[in-house]
């Protein structure tokens, strides 16, 4: 399941991201619209609503890995802060 956050125009839906599908894909849409509050313009935008289907397990094991990633991130962010500059 792909979610993208479109804006309507002129009778036309325009994603805010480009979408990976052949011509003549036929597609299904669901239409939920989105508070001015909501409506995010920033290729984040996209994402929302995109772990909306994922079950509680399947929501548990992402979010580990989401935490587990950041560890390994700061933990190779904090050996490049702690290494001297090169020349020195």
């Amino acid at each position: 399941m792909l979610t993208v956050t479109a804006v309507y125009k002129g009778g036309v839906l325009l994603p805010a991201t480009k979408i990976d599908l052949p011509d003549n894909t036929r597609v299904k849409v669901q239409i939920l619209t989105l508070p001015a509050s909501q409506a995010i313009s920033t290729a984040f935008g996209s994402l929302a609503g995109i772990w909306a289907d994922l079950s509680d397990d399947d929501l548990a094991h992402t979010q580990q890995a989401i935490a587990k990633s950041r560890q390994k991130s700061s933990r190779k962010v904090k050996h490049l802060t702690q290494r001297p500059a090169r020349g020195q």
